[in-house]
């Protein structure tokens, strides 16, 4: 827990020490002035290019981003449960609004109402590759992690990417993509992570192979984790199938061919990560001393109960949201989306949610349906089953499905996840450490040494001072 929190502190001060930074740099760019003169100035002309690069990453850093995300599984994972659900939910939206606001600054001190500036051209593409590189190593990781909790904190990162990638489009409907799939995931995020705190509380653990065949003793959390699932994985008929259909038109609108298909290759790896996930923790072969495990308390299910509504609300009317959304944009950027009743119409299509939310429905409905009038006597399932549980263990302890669940994948992908970022930042550690120590030395915390030091700095500024 130590190490994460260090971790974590470490990621956020360094992010803030950037955007700082870069908040001197920007006024150094500005017009000269004095007061409120010099902050007019400043508002009407965009910020220097350095300022700019130095403020993103600083926004990077504490987004997660592929590079500086070392900080983030620990802080995740080893958070509480309730306040995990806080950190992804809500708190990793903080650098996406600070993005957005210093665009939207860039706006404002543009003649022609676009993101156009030296550098521009660059800039905005490498941003785009940085978002989708995040969204495809975090899913990556996340195939291969243990734990419930680590393996949503690797899902969070990859879907901030996503998030950063549409920003960086710079077009009208990039940015209502981009708001729209942070609200998206405040909703199915949340959900995840306090399902997870709810299975803690009963079962004392998240490691996947000690988990299993919870769907009996928590169906409620069985069933708000299927709902979050499907809306991460971006499957009809739920919201997340429209953001992601807002997502790839973004990227096609935009002649990003090469990055939309990135973004298709990470969407599919999502599959994996979430159906090892609710195959863990709710299928397989649930544990001997978990037989007696309840549902979630009520604290837990009513959140995720709220959320739940949320989503089917939006996915049935997700004009309901991306509507505000647009309009909010629309003073910045031309709008290239439309809307009509239920339907959003873009320039490579539409996406109409409530047709969606009722022809799904109906597929799953009437064959499930026909079943029923069909198999008068259906037989009951039981544990060992295996038609059931997918494996046949001779004791549910000896054997766990989930256990090294992607093995063969990671024979073949594995290399990409191998921590190398890791490895650099304990050298920055390290070094870091090295020279605190020198300094150290110095800064003995002994007040005469200190006293020496106060007189050594005044005769040094008096002697400058003097020669000038």
């Amino acid at each position: 827990v130590a190490g994460g929190a260090g971790l974590a502190l470490g990621g956020s001060a360094t992010g803030a020490l950037a955007v700082t930074g870069s908040a001197g740099g920007a006024a150094t760019g500005g017009t000269a002035g004095a007061g409120a003169e010099a902050a007019s100035a400043m508002s009407a002309a965009p910020l220097p290019f350095a300022a700019l690069v130095l403020i993103s990453i600083g926004f990077l850093v504490k987004a997660g981003a592929v590079g500086a995300h070392i900080w983030l599984p620990s802080a995740y994972g080893e958070a509480e449960g309730e306040t995990s659900a806080l950190f992804s939910a809500i708190l990793s939206k903080v650098p996406i609004f600070g993005l957005l606001l210093t665009f939207l600054v860039l706006l404002s001190g543009s003649l022609n109402g676009s993101l156009s500036f030296p550098g521009a051209a660059g800039f905005f593409p490498v941003l785009a590759w940085i978002g989708l590189l995040t969204a495809l190593f975090a899913a990556l990781l996340a195939v291969f992690q243990e734990d419930a909790k680590y393996l949503l904190a690797y899902s969070s990162m990859s879907q901030i990417g996503y998030i950063i990638a549409v920003l960086a489009a710079g077009s009208h409907l990039g940015w209502t993509t981009g708001l729209y799939l942070s609200v998206l995931h405040f909703a199915f995020k949340g959900i995840l992570f306090l399902a997870i705190a709810g299975v803690i509380v009963r079962t004392g653990t998240s490691t996947f192979h000690h988990l299993g065949g919870l769907i009996k003793r928590m169906p409620l959390t069985f069933v708000t984790v299927l709902i979050a699932i499907i809306s991460v994985s971006g499957v009809p008929p739920l919201a997340g199938f429209g953001g992601k259909w807002l997502l790839y038109t973004t990227l096609l609108e935009e002649g990003l061919y090469l990055q939309a298909a990135l973004a298709f290759f990470a969407s599919t790896i999502a599959f994996l990560y979430l159906f090892k996930l609710i195959h863990a923790v709710f299928l397989g072969q649930m544990k001997d001393h978990h037989r007696s495990v309840r549902e979630a308390p009520a604290w837990l299910l009513i959140p995720q109960l709220v959320l739940v509504s949320g989503i089917m609300v939006m996915s049935m009317y997700p004009t309901l949201i991306l509507e505000p959304l647009s309009a909010a944009v629309e003073p910045y950027i031309a709008a290239t989306v439309a809307f009509e009743a239920s339907t959003v119409v873009g320039v490579l299509g539409y996406w109409n949610g409530n047709m969606v939310m009722w022809v799904t429905t109906a597929v799953f409905v009437l064959p499930l349906l026909w079943l029923l009038i069909i198999m008068r006597r259906p037989q009951r399932v039981e544990q060992f089953n295996i038609v059931f549980a997918a494996e046949r263990p001779e004791t549910p302890q000896t054997t766990h499905y989930a256990h090294n669940f992607y093995t063969a994948y990671y024979r073949a992908l594995g290399f990409l996840t191998r921590p190398g970022v890791i490895g650099f930042w304990s050298g920055v550690e390290e070094s870091v450490a090295s020279v605190g120590g020198a300094v150290r030395r110095v800064y003995s915390g002994n007040g005469r040494t200190y006293a020496v030091h106060i007189l050594l700095f005044v005769s040094i500024l008096y002697l400058i001072i003097g020669g000038m």
